[in-house]
């Protein structure tokens, strides 16, 4: 987990590294480069899985599937280096966050998913929605019905549901 967490009522913040950029990005790019190693033929090599893409440790009020409303300027200076990193060593997934991002859940979000990671960043590995997010389109008002959530989550950039 590579998310940036300045909140200390986030009841996620001890399964990431902290509230500092810098040391997320390094630690983020360092277990990447340790779990996949130089080969993904090697047998002790494993496909990584940045998270949560994007900002979820900044959820409004520390409280768990909130959303985040933040600047442009604060989110890629603050809250994507983490993420960029990990991609740049080579990490074959990211795990798309549960939260909004600006109203868009990033589950639906295309300029998070296709413009910024895949057009900007050059991302060519998997998309993962995290646990029940396609199914929380419906709820967000995103999506009308599951099919349409799914539909709704593919066009958007998702490539495999965790479990909906």
């Amino acid at each position: 987990m590579v998310d940036v967490s300045r909140d200390p009522r986030w009841g996620r913040a001890s399964e990431g590294f902290g509230e500092d950029t810098y040391l997320t990005s390094i630690m983020g790019k360092t277990m990447v480069e340790a779990m996949q190693g130089k080969s993904p033929a090697d047998r002790y090599s494993v496909m990584t899985s940045v998270k949560h893409f994007a900002a979820y440790g900044a959820v409004e009020g520390g409280k768990e599937y909130n959303t985040v409303d933040m600047s442009p300027q604060r989110l890629f200076n603050d809250y994507m280096p983490p993420y960029k990193a990990g991609l740049d060593a080579g990490s074959g997934a990211v795990m798309v966050a549960l939260n909004s991002l600006n109203g868009t859940p990033a589950t639906s979000d295309s300029w998070l998913l296709k413009d910024v990671l895949r057009d900007q960043w050059g991302f060519k590995g998997i998309t993962v929605s995290d646990h029940g997010a396609i199914k929380e389109l419906i709820k967000h008002g995103t999506a009308a019905d599951p099919e349409d959530a799914v539909r709704v989550a593919l066009k958007s950039g998702i490539n495999m549901s965790m479990s909906d």
